[in-house]
């Protein structure tokens, strides 16, 4: 008799308990595709990671509840390891799973435990050095404390990415490896058993720890390597500067706030907490600085290796395990929440005696889809409609959607059979939805300003090009929140109801200047979270959603209103108040993207202050405009330079680089084009000047006379870099600058100038939301 019973051993574990077995390697048979996963699949999987950190940190459930769920794995014990080839005997591990589904995710997973180990170890390293100010006693209890807390997690990670064999040079080797590719050895000087892409960066990483050599480089040539410069870049700046910058991760002290202490680093480490709390983080040798990036490390491997979990699928031979994948892939590219809501929109257009064909619904319900008309993969696919649906349940419901696709599918769901009364209800639900989505897809993910060329819907209007502009900062400032009420006005404007398009400029005119104002002077930590208490207290106040909808509520004074209470909450409502936070906190490490904005500012119908040289002053209407869409595309200002450089090289007066580094500060950067600022960058003042001053120059004598002042003050200038300046377009910008330059660059002018530009911000930003 048959015993289906046992024919499958069908379980699910988290990714570490799956991985951690003692002695347990993955082999991939040859038949099987090469290491495949792309950009799409590697960005997709970090999104989710950061997602569920964040869900474990906002919903009060969460933090037992929040699980990801990465699919199915279904391997086969291999019995028979002579089928193992090519090999060293000696160094088989004890237990070898033939991996028949799931190699991609597998890969993946361990290339990725690899690189949070190195993290891990750097974070350790910088955590040690900056714990010289504390005196012996309490060196001692952070070092130990640090280095308990580090070891736990490399020692779970070790497991992830490699095998103990507990013995070999080195004992560990790669936890995956390819059939007729790679080979499990004992003892090896050049890791030439390890060929493709992913065991052989494994091989090299292992053998980082036991010879002192550098972390393994990423070969930019393979799938492997890409993605693992992607990770990289997202672990070094999205995750590891989350409190400082406008990365969308969470904030080390959120997450040790609302994550519970066992979870990151075992216990309550209440005198860790106390240093955290103090939150000096303008200083990257902080040891809080250090240690909120360390947590920031580990809530990712919290959550990747304790959060996210496998159903594992054992099948007893190779001929059940290919049926039951050749089932389970049997569908093809999986659905998204959004196509199996489409069945519902069209059987409610039916049922009500109409036909979806040619209706409202179609025509609506056509622009979301024509959002995902030019996506290549199911990866693809999958995250524009987590990033679409999580922004549209906000205006819609004050609710945060979470990524899962049952929950996607179950809120539209209810939505639109429970909350909406009537045909009439739903159909505007689907306008609303095809408008956003057409705003999210054509105006937030695909609108460049080719050509110069204003939104669409603006052009008519006097507006329109300061506003389009104004949407490319938003978007270089990667300030998706913003989306939420932008894409909702914007649906005003389709649907030509009156005032839309002045209610639509003034709106994004309000939350440019709302997100100016709070980055110039604070981090972006709680800026997504003012839009949610935004959207939230209306919801309390018993909007329903098809209200949202037809924004009868929904006002451009109530947004200003809240924006403006909001920033005066911070203690940013007045000039003197934002004056004295953002001459600290406005400086290119902290916020590029709105020192850009300044920089072109303080050039816009401006010019040099004859009576504070260095400086300008505001000039008559259109005498010098800067804020329009030709100059912010244009390639003369792509760069933001630093007038004294990063290092002074003795070159530069030494009180720009003290503690508080002001060679960062808005005082001390211009706009340059890109390759100029490449080839000018550590040159001294006098070389600065004269390189500034054959900016847009075509005089000949003019030329003359500064290639013979050059040669008497003995500088040498570089003729290609003379020629890029020369074919610059603009150079009103820097005349004030070139109107200084008998002064010393020192602390004292950068911290003048900061000042002449940030008031000239705040005069220009402050009357669109105040």
């Amino acid at each position: 008799m048959i015993n289906i019973d046992n024919a499958f051993n069908t379980e699910n574990r988290s990714v570490f308990e799956y991985y951690q077995r003692p002695g347990v390697g993955f082999y991939i048979p040859l038949y099987q595709r090469e290491y495949s996963w792309d950009s799409d699949n590697i960005e997709q999987l970090l999104e989710d990671i950061s997602k569920g950190v964040e869900n474990v940190i906002e919903d009060e459930d969460s933090d037992e509840n929040e699980i990801r769920f990465l699919g199915t794995i279904i391997t086969v014990t291999e019995a028979d390891k002579n089928k193992v080839q090519p090999q060293d005997t000696r160094a088989l591990p004890s237990s070898i799973e033939k991996v028949i589904d799931g190699q991609q995710r597998l890969s993946t997973i361990s290339l990725l435990a690899a690189l949070l180990f190195k993290h891990i170890d750097l974070a350790q390293e910088r955590l040690i050095k900056s714990i010289k100010k504390f005196d012996d006693a309490q060196r001692e209890e952070l070092t130990n404390q640090i280095n308990e807390i580090t070891q736990y997690w490399k020692d779970k990670l070790k497991d992830v990415f490699s095998v103990d064999l507990k013995r070999g040079t080195p004992t560990l080797k790669p936890k995956i490896i390819r059939g007729s590719v790679d080979k499990w050895v004992m003892a090896e000087a050049h890791n030439e058993s390890y060929k493709s892409s992913v065991s052989q960066y494994l091989s090299e990483f292992i053998d980082h720890f036991f010879r002192n050599k550098e972390y393994p480089k990423f070969e930019k040539d393979s799938n492997a390597g890409k993605n693992l410069f992607i990770a990289n870049a997202w672990l070094s700046r999205t995750v590891t500067e989350a409190h400082i910058n406008d990365s969308g991760f969470c904030s080390g002290l959120d997450i040790i706030k609302n994550i519970s202490q066992e979870n990151i680093w075992q216990y309550d480490r209440t005198p860790l907490i106390e240093l955290i709390d103090i939150e000096e983080f303008t200083d990257k040798g902080s040891f809080s600085f250090q240690l909120s990036s360390l947590i920031q490390i580990l809530s990712v491997c919290h959550y990747l290796l304790d959060r996210c979990c496998f159903t594992i699928i054992q099948p007893v031979n190779d001929d059940w395990a290919f049926d039951m994948f050749q089932s389970l892939n049997a569908t093809g590219t999986p659905l998204t929440a959004i196509e199996t809501f489409k069945p519902l929109v069209v059987n409610t257009a039916n049922l009500d005696g109409g036909e979806f064909k040619g209706s409202v619904e179609q025509k609506y319900f056509s622009k979301i889809e024509h959002a995902f008309d030019d996506l290549k993969s199911a990866a693809q696919k999958s995250k524009l409609t987590n990033e679409l649906l999580t922004s549209f349940a906000l205006p819609i419901e004050g609710t945060k959607l979470a990524t899962h696709f049952s929950s996607q599918r179950k809120w539209l769901e209810k939505i639109y059979q429970k909350k909406l009364a009537g045909t009439e209800a739903k159909r505007d639900f689907i306008k609303f939805f095809g408008n956003y989505s057409e705003f999210y897809d054509e105006i937030w993910n695909n609108y460049k300003g080719e050509n110069n060329m204003p939104i669409d819907v603006l052009i008519g209007s006097s507006d329109a090009d300061i506003v389009s502009l104004l949407m490319l900062f938003l978007k270089d400032s990667n300030h998706k929140m913003s989306i939420t009420i932008l894409a909702s006005f914007y649906s005003n404007v389709v649907e030509g109801k009156p005032d839309s398009v002045k209610n639509f400029v003034n709106v994004v005119k309000a939350i440019t200047a709302f997100y100016i104002i709070w980055r110039s002077s604070y981090s972006n930590g709680g800026l997504d979270d003012a839009y949610r208490s935004f959207f939230k207290g209306l919801t309390k106040s018993g909007i329903e959603p098809h209200q949202w909808v037809d924004h009868r509520d929904f006002k451009i004074s109530d947004v200003k209103k809240y924006l403006a209470g909001t920033l005066k909450a911070k203690g940013i409502s007045t000039k003197e108040e934002w004056l004295e936070k953002a001459i600290v906190f406005c400086r290119y490490d902290n916020s590029a993207s709105v020192t850009k904005f300044a920089l072109y500012n303080s050039a816009h119908d401006t010019i040099p202050d004859p009576s504070n040289p260095g400086l300008m002053k505001a000039a008559t209407p259109n005498s010098s405009p800067f804020l329009k869409l030709e100059k912010w595309k244009s390639s003369d200002f792509q760069t933001i330079e630093h007038i004294a450089p990063e290092s002074s090289n003795g070159r530069w007066s030494e009180t720009l680089y003290e503690l508080d580094k002001l060679y960062h500060s808005i005082g001390n950067l211009t706009l340059l084009p890109t390759a100029v600022n490449s080839s000018a960058s550590n040159k001294g003042w006098k070389e600065k000047v004269l390189y500034y001053k054959h900016l847009s120059e075509q005089d000949p004598g003019k030329l003359i006379e500064l290639a013979n002042k050059a040669k008497s003050e003995g500088v040498v200038l570089s003729e290609s870099t003379i020629k890029m300046l020369q074919n610059s377009n603009y150079s009103s910008h820097i005349n004030h600058i070139l109107n200084g330059e008998d002064l010393e660059w020192n602390d004292l002018m950068v911290k003048r100038r900061a000042k002449k530009i940030l008031e000239l911000l705040w005069d220009r930003v402050a009357p669109w939301i105040f």
